[in-house]
């Protein structure tokens, strides 16, 4: 073999796993987002409109938070937060009470969307009027759910 087809050996020999994970490399399908949306509309239903949920975007732009407010003020010691589709999550979250707001940020890994142990509410910030909460992941795909627990 001559240097000249040695040369192309080696390089479609590179190039040949570089064009295998281009094509691996698909982002969510529609149904993938139709199964985030019903996940997080069911657990949303279960909390009985006390929860936050959206979807998962690349921003932390607070207009596009989710609140949820009460009809009477109520005391909760901690948040159950929860994503799936991404790896991990990014959550900001405001804690709103009749003297004032709290806001914190809280990084979480996914695990698929699987309960994982509630987040404390800061003392101050317990006796909840409102509450808002978005979330954003680099991999800017998927969906999230943040529920205050009494």
């Amino acid at each position: 073999m001559d240097s000249r087809a040695r040369r192309t050996t080696i390089i479609a020999a590179s190039v040949a796993p570089l064009l295998l994970l281009a094509g691996c490399a698909t982002g969510p399908t529609d149904a993938d987002r139709a199964g985030w949306q019903e996940w997080f509309q069911g657990i949303s239903a279960a909390a009985g409109g006390t929860s936050a949920a959206g979807m998962l975007s690349t921003s932390d732009d607070p207009a596009e938070g989710v609140t949820a407010d009460f009809a009477a003020p109520g005391h909760y010691t901690s948040v159950e937060l929860r994503c799936i589709g991404a790896d991990r999550a990014q959550f900001s979250l405001t804690y709103r009470t009749a003297s004032g707001e709290t806001s914190v940020t809280q990084e979480i890994v996914c695990h698929g969307g699987a309960p994982l142990t509630p987040i404390a509410i800061p003392t101050g910030a317990q006796d909840l009027v409102s509450f808002t909460a978005r979330a954003s992941s680099p991999d800017g795909a998927g969906a999230w759910v943040a529920i205050p627990q009494h």
